[in-house]
């Protein structure tokens, strides 16, 4: 065999072997250029990449039922219950830069509320629960502020955030506002531009998303869902203490992203916000938790 043979030989191996690897990177390039995309797609505020954690179980056990399941046009992100003239769920989208309402009956969209300009990145909305002076709050994750409308979204003002960037879920207690705290944050309860308080919550394995809080006997429920762990934790506040009840998975098997969660007071039930693919959901639950009293919003109010 002649030298000039051998080479080329080699040289042809050595394309061959080249080609491979370039074949290989560019699979590489495509998986993560395709994740970043999915990524993107979804802009949801989800900095969290961890998946499949287990929960604890807790003590009391909780049944979930799901009544309705709507599929939505836009989003619905950190979503809050409104219940005064009408009955509405209230989910964030920031695409379209407002606070869309569903009625809570059908899911069918009934009106919006548009954002501040600078809330571009809008995550969790809270109701102050007074349909005569209504108060809206929101936060941002790419802003440290807090943003509150007292005028349907004509003019917004703001205040600073004690969860930062990190807030997601958002709600109101009737005297105290609650909202998550990010990966690993716990949770907190704070009045703006007056005080706050950080809750650990280390039961929670990955980032939160939605948070709500209804009436549990004497005390105040809290439940939060997380984006990329598919559970429900329940926890309960005597005013001083955060005691972890219980976890429940997610009542929809295949979902991958959840985002809200809203109590309501008209008829007991939960409202779930979630994302299977680009499809956007809010489902109507029934819960149960072992023990579990009803009362109402007023005994919360005066325990405190």
């Amino acid at each position: 065999m002649t030298p000039v043979l051998i080479m080329l030989i080699f040289r042809v191996a050595e394309i061959y072997q080249h080609s491979i690897e370039r074949e290989l990177i560019m699979r590489y390039v495509f998986f993560v250029l395709a994740f970043a995309a999915l990524a993107f797609a979804a802009n949801d505020g989800c900095t969290d990449t961890s998946v499949g954690l287990n929960p604890p179980s807790g003590n009391d056990g909780v049944a979930f039922s799901v009544i309705n399941d709507w599929t939505l046009a836009n989003k619905a992100l950190g979503i809050d219950v409104f219940e005064g003239p009408g009955f509405y769920v209230l989910g964030a989208d920031n695409v379209n830069d407002w606070i869309q309402a569903f009625d809570a009956t059908t899911g069918v969209p009934a009106g919006s509320l548009p954002l501040s300009a600078a809330n571009g990145s809008c995550f969790g909305v809270a109701w102050n629960n007074d349909p005569d002076t209504d108060t809206y709050y929101t936060d941002d994750w790419a802003s440290s502020n807090l943003f509150y409308t007292e005028d349907f979204g004509v003019s917004w003002t703001t205040e600073p955030n004690p969860a930062g960037n990190n807030a997601r879920g958002m709600d109101f207690d009737g005297t105290d506002y609650w909202t998550t705290n990010g990966t690993g944050g716990g949770i907190w309860r704070f009045l703006p531009g007056t005080g706050a308080e950080n809750i650990a919550t280390p039961e929670i394995p990955s980032q939160p998303s939605g948070l709500t809080v209804f009436p549990y006997g004497s005390n105040l429920g809290i439940a939060i869902t997380t984006y990329n762990t598919h559970n429900i934790y329940f926890y309960q506040w005597n005013g001083s203490t955060l005691d972890f009840m219980a976890s429940a998975a997610c009542p929809v098997s295949g979902i991958d992203a959840s985002y809200g969660l809203a109590y309501a007071a008209t008829n007991g039930h939960m409202y779930w916000s979630y994302r299977t693919g680009t499809a956007y959901h809010i489902a109507e639950l029934t819960f149960t938790i072992t023990s579990l009293e009803r009362t109402s919003w007023g005994s919360i109010k005066n325990s405190f």
